[in-house]
């Protein structure tokens, strides 16, 4: 009962405190904000998917990718941003799995099905929203998970040109689930976590092997992707090795591969460090 109480706190204290920063708002100029809802399906499932846009939609495509948990709202004080407003087109989304973005499970789940918490349906899914705009070029924007899931975009959707990932977890190794997760995935565990939190979880439980495919497939490609990784060198979530693993393997894969170290800042870029976040938007050129 102990360790479950511990396991179950341990969860409860990452995922909620990543939604009380995915919930940061800025109110000014919210009427700029518009929002849609559409219907994509593979093979088996049906997800709906929702998403937040703002901005000039002849401009320049920014899409920002949420990490877990989250919604779109974790990026609104930027879709509210004026001068952004002004030089961009603005989407953030709703993953699959949150906010607004749903999934029906299929009667009978196949042998091969792919779980909606696969890099290959999330990218998927981000791309079918990027193909409503379907003459835009876009730089991908994500934090922890979702900047896990970006670079999987950019290897269907050849109209991402850059990408700007904010402590994302990337290195396979560094992305095994920590021993509450683990915990929270036996059978009586997980049936008692709230719904998000189990959501969470799942996606956490997936992330190594998801990393491992996503590695073999980028040492196979060379994108024409420019990629930007910011990290913060004290975050407590995810790893800070991440950005050596990335310069130390990557560039091969893409058009060229730079890395941002923020000495003394953590794992909520988004939100503490805005400032810093807008210029590294404005200096990417696609």
């Amino acid at each position: 009962m102990r360790h479950y109480l511990i396991a179950t706190a341990l969860i409860i204290s990452n995922c909620f405190t990543l939604h009380a920063y995915a919930q940061n708002t800025n109110n000014e100029s919210v009427s700029a904000i518009a929002f849609d809802d559409f219907v994509f399906h593979d093979s088996l499932t049906q997800y709906k998917l929702h998403y937040a846009f703002a901005g000039d939609v002849e401009k320049p495509g920014i899409l920002f990718i949420h990490g877990t948990p989250g919604s779109w709202s974790a990026f609104d004080l930027y879709l509210n941003e004026p001068s952004l407003q002004h030089d961009y087109f603005m989407v953030s989304i709703d993953r699959i799995g949150w906010g607004g973005s749903s999934f029906e499970e299929p009667d009978v789940i196949e042998k091969n099905s792919r779980k909606p918490n696969s890099f290959s349906v999330q990218a998927e899914s981000i791309s079918a929203v990027m193909q409503r705009y379907p003459n835009k070029k876009w730089l991908l924007l994500g934090h922890s998970l979702g900047a896990s899931i970006a670079p999987k975009v950019a290897l269907i959707n050849d109209k991402v040109k850059s990408l700007l990932l904010l402590a994302g977890s990337l290195e396979p190794k560094l992305g095994k689930p920590r021993w509450f997760n683990r915990f929270g995935n036996t059978l009586l565990i997980h049936w008692l976590l709230p719904k998000p939190l189990k959501y969470s979880n799942d996606e956490i439980m997936v992330l190594r092997d998801e990393l491992k495919m996503l590695e073999t497939e980028l040492e196979k490609q060379k994108l024409d992707v420019d990629v930007v990784v910011m990290q913060g060198m004290k975050d407590k979530l995810v790893s800070p090795k991440n950005s050596k693993y990335i310069m130390q393997t990557w560039p091969t894969s893409f058009n060229s591969v730079r890395e941002i170290e923020l000495a003394d800042a953590n794992h909520f870029l988004p939100w503490q460090q805005t400032e810093l976040v807008i210029k590294a938007i404005r200096e990417f050129d696609y």
